[in-house]
């Protein structure tokens, strides 16, 4: 069982968290109530500084599973852990060079930019198509986190309860993005960075103050306290070092650089800048936050494996995404003393905070692209009111937000990692190729487009469903279940070109087609 609050401060714990989670609810309805209009409802007011909207993007951008599941890694798996963090920095990096052609597009939506290249309903469908397969993953593998940690806050972490607390955060998050819209968790967003940074940043010091601020004695402890003692710090112990385990690790690091840049729900942080040199100064101050907080990430799962050890924290389980929280509960003290008490339900509120991000993040992105892509492109026609086209995406929010919090509930209690790499998978492979093409290349046309885009969703997810993440291993999705074709994950090294070359042969087809009816 997970390492909670000693009785004597469980009341202090709870109010302190409750108290917060009152307050980050009335900060993002009260910031949203003023915003009428489908813009302000699909991306926020374009009127932030390069810091808030910094701050904003890192608040989208720091998910559970930057901030939960790589922190159990660097405890687990020692420097293949750590490289991961450098994969998050350099995807932002690589949104710093979308940021200036994404905002000239005056887009709201993945379905303004890919109409760039290709007009008409179908682009936008393929828009909607992606940004679901996108975000619904996404938005129910934090609900699953979201459920675990604040089951565990409350000392109750049995299956039963863990369901109970994804319905009730889910409901929380769905309502707060109904009424308030993109513009409403932009404040969100904000607190969120604030607060992780704040938090992660006090247990990293204090992590460091357990050593004396001896970073050789941390590594030390950090080695003989992991999953592979002796070989902490070398490569290799979380892919392996065959020639597959290569290409999986090659793969999987793509995915995260390009898929994490890539994911509707942080794109959105880009369309609502001011301009683009706003945008790129977001990006960068953004990089600056994230940047501490990984730091952070790194002395934490380091910290995880040389104070509660890898044995310890996985206690049975297959994955060791209670590091954080075990940490939390035994830094400062402990959790039975006033500072260990107010670190851990910092760490909890930050947890939390950016589960209410991205969560509600993802669901407005959806949102946004059914009410707008689908809604007024394509049913409408481009008619229509701008109410009902609010309550059109308000009503996306609760049938997306709805049936994935049924879905997290039910999958409470499994490794949801699956999902989080489908969301990635589908956005490095369909996502990212098509936005290139679509800002940078003019021969792209609406059937290298489409086959871009659906072409690189089922290719990323037909492989995804045949590896060891879905079935056959401790991790999958389904353990007991046997589907895999093949002992590693090759969704990315075979998905990115694949679409790639989809969609240049693709465009190249259509316009050969066109050249010919020309001169018949």
């Amino acid at each position: 069982m997970l390492t909670t609050a000693a009785p004597s401060n469980q009341t202090l714990v709870l109010t302190g968290f409750l108290l917060f989670i009152v307050i980050a609810l009335f900060v993002s309805v009260f910031a949203g109530l003023d915003g009428e209009t489908p813009s302000e409802f699909y991306i926020g007011a374009r009127d932030l500084t390069p810091w808030a909207g910094g701050l904003a993007l890192a608040g989208s951008y720091l998910s559970t599973s930057v901030l939960v599941t790589i922190t159990g890694l660097v405890a687990f798996e020692g420097f293949d852990g750590i490289l991961l963090t450098a994969d998050v920095l350099l995807s932002l990096s690589l949104l710093l060079l979308l940021a200036r052609p994404l905002r000239l597009s005056e887009a709201h939506t993945l379905g303004d930019v890919f109409a760039l290249r290709a007009s008409g309903a179908g682009p936008r469908v393929a828009a909607a198509v992606v940004t679901l397969a996108v975000t619904v993953p996404l938005l129910i593998v934090q609900l699953v986190a979201a459920g675990s940690v604040t089951a565990a806050l409350l000392g109750f972490p049995r299956h039963g309860v863990q369901q109970v607390c994804t319905v009730l955060i889910g409901v929380l998050v769905v309502v707060c993005g109904m009424l308030s819209g993109a513009k409403g968790l932009t404040a969100v967003q904000i607190l969120a960075a604030l607060t992780v940074t704040g938090a992660f940043t006090a247990a990293s010091v204090a992590v460091l103050h357990a050593f004396q601020g001896d970073l050789g004695a941390l590594a030390s402890a950090a080695d003989d306290g992991s999953d592979h003692p002796g070989r902490y710090l070398r490569p290799g112990g979380l892919l392996g070092t065959d020639g597959g385990a290569r290409l999986d690790f090659i793969g999987t690091h793509l995915m995260l650089i390009l898929g994490s840049a890539c994911m509707p729900h942080v794109l959105i942080r880009v369309y609502a800048s001011r301009d683009t040199t706003t945008a790129r100064r977001s990006v960068r101050h953004a990089v600056a936050v994230v940047g501490l907080v990984c730091l952070s990430v790194v002395v934490l799962g380091m910290g995880a494996a040389a104070l509660i050890g890898a044995r310890t924290i996985s206690h049975g389980k297959p994955n060791a995404d209670d590091a954080l929280l075990l940490l939390a509960g035994d830094l400062a003290g402990g959790a039975g003393t006033l500072a260990g008490s107010v670190l851990f339900t910092a760490i909890a509120c930050a947890v939390f905070l950016s589960v209410l991000a991205v969560v509600g993040g993802a669901a407005v992105a959806a949102a946004g692209s059914i009410a707008r892509d689908v809604h007024r492109a394509v049913v409408r026609d481009g008619q229509g009111t701008t109410s009902r086209e609010t309550l059109v995406a308000r009503a996306a929010v609760l049938l997306v937000g709805g049936g994935g919090i049924v879905v997290a509930a039910l999958l409470q209690g499994h490794a949801a990692g699956f999902l989080s790499l489908l969301a990635a998978a589908v956005a490095a492979t369909a996502i990212a190729p098509a936005l290139v093409y679509s800002l940078c290349w003019k021969g792209y046309n609406k059937v290298g487009l489409h086959w871009t885009v659906y072409g690189g969703t089922v290719t990323a997810s037909v492989l995804l469903v045949l590896s060891p993440a879905f079935s056959g291993s401790p991790l999958a999705l389904f353990p007991n279940l046997n589907l895999a074709c093949f002992d590693h994950n090759y969704a990315m090294v075979v998905g990115l070109p694949t679409a790639s070359a989809l969609g240049w042969a693709g465009s190249v087809n259509e316009r050969r087609r066109g050249l010919r009816a020309l001169h018949r």
